[in-house]
């Protein structure tokens, strides 16, 4: 039984695809070339923060980490209405207030992120830098505090009809378990890259005070986040 179970997964398993059309499918989308940037960030920032360089070449890592971050926000551009679609799509008269808190606290984020960019590009005055990135900092978290709040529940859900499926009789190398078992893996992964990213969030709204200041935290968690990112797209595209 235990043989027939796993040679019908692996008949139910699709070919692999072809590694260059892959590829050109996640670089086609905004996400993929956003999370490849970000690594790179927060690589570089791993860096700076790991040891002394030689000056030249911690100025011109700092530079590289700098424009790179620019460079994200650009693709920040209108992203706000795929929250604004989200919310609406939500069925009953008014979501509910953690699904509120996390695409409407993303929302902002991603709408704010747009005045940024454009006040660090020069476009708007520098004096409203400062406000616009606590807003966005304030809206950023929001958002995370909603988003892992949402994503704890469905964890705990999927953990509850593995069990019931274990009850019925179904073992590990059932395929519907395997699959659940799949799902709430990229699910954990997901809440873990949520408090990564919160946890970025909180260092900007406290001014990095404590270990929120930490250079090889922050860039650590940064980096942690961007790679269960890109994992997550790679596998969806």
């Amino acid at each position: 039984m235990a043989s027939e179970a796993r040679k019908t997964a692996a008949a139910a398993r699709p070919p692999p695809r072809d590694f260059l059309a892959h590829l050109e499918a996640y670089l086609a989308r905004r996400d993929g070339v956003d999370k490849l940037l970000k690594i790179s960030r927060y690589a570089a920032r791993l860096a700076l923060a790991a040891g002394p360089l030689p000056p030249p070449a911690s100025a011109r890592l700092k530079s590289f980490e700098s424009s790179l971050g620019l460079s994200r926000k650009a693709f920040r551009l209108g992203k706000f209405v795929q929250d604004v679609n989200a919310l609406r799509a939500h069925p009953g008269p008014l979501p509910p207030p953690f699904v509120l808190l996390a695409y409407g606290g993303e929302g902002v984020y991603y709408f704010i992120e747009q005045f940024v960019w454009l006040a660090k590009a020069g476009l708007l005055p520098a004096h409203l830098l400062p406000r616009l990135q606590r807003l966005s900092a304030w809206a950023e978290l929001l958002g995370y505090v909603g988003s892992i709040t949402i994503k704890l529940e469905e964890v705990t859900k999927m953990e509850s009809s593995i069990k019931m499926r274990r009850a019925e009789g179904c073992g590990e190398e059932n395929q519907a378990v395997t699959t659940m078992r799949g799902k709430l893996l990229l699910k954990r992964l997901s809440v873990v890259q949520d408090v990564a990213d919160a946890f970025m969030a909180l260092g900007d709204v406290t001014n990095g005070k404590g270990l929120l200041g930490s250079s090889t935290l922050t860039a650590s968690a940064g980096l942690l986040s961007a790679l269960i990112s890109t994992h997550k797209n790679w596998n969806s595209c």
